[in-house]
């Protein structure tokens, strides 16, 4: 199965760093109809965090320098859990307010919300919503 984020491949003008989190998947109630909310439908989430600066971890060697992946992950797992959502937007939007809550103000933030098998025939790929505030 190929796996591939689309993700910023040159930085934005005035930014140095990047920290990624890419593919975490979780299952969600996720469909426009109810009938396709009934059942779990696989996602992949993924986040990018940019920075003017070399995040201070790089230089401390300390977690709270820095974006804790592991926060963020958990984060993710509890914002989805137990919920249902009908859009990939309203859903996207949901993640990006609530991990926004927890990063660095002067990080900026691309999210991408992946449903991986989507019920749409002949469709082999996924579909996927993304947001970013880069340019803000």
């Amino acid at each position: 199965m190929n796996h591939s984020v689309n993700s910023i491949t040159s930085l934005p003008a005035g930014f140095s760093s990047v920290i990624s989190l890419n593919d975490l998947r979780v299952y969600i109630n996720l469909g426009v109809g109810e009938d396709e909310r009934k059942n779990v439908q696989e996602v992949n989430i993924s986040f990018q965090f940019l920075s003017k600066e070399q995040p201070r971890g790089c230089i401390t060697d300390d977690i709270n320098d820095t974006v804790c992946y592991h926060k963020i992950s958990e984060t993710i797992k509890n914002y989805c859990g137990n919920k249902e959502f009908k859009l990939l937007e309203f859903l996207c939007n949901g993640l990006y307010n609530e991990i926004k809550k927890i990063t660095p103000p002067a990080m900026k933030i691309w999210v991408k919300v992946e449903k991986c098998k989507p019920p749409i025939d002949n469709l082999i790929g996924a579909t996927s919503f993304e947001y970013t505030d880069i340019w803000q």
